[in-house]
């Protein structure tokens, strides 16, 4: 391979890499939003 096709590959793995992280993120970022734990001024106590 020439040079500008290696470097093409390169920089599309490293694009393919970050459109990844970016979504993983975002993809956690949602989970978290839908799935929060109560806060602690929220929270009931335990009635004994």
């Amino acid at each position: 391979m020439n040079h500008v096709v290696l470097h093409d590959v390169r920089a599309g793995f490293f694009l393919m890499v970050g459109l990844t992280m970016l979504a993983f993120i975002c993809a956690i970022a949602a989970l978290s939003t839908v799935m929060h734990p109560p806060r602690w001024a929220d929270r009931k106590l335990a009635q004994f």
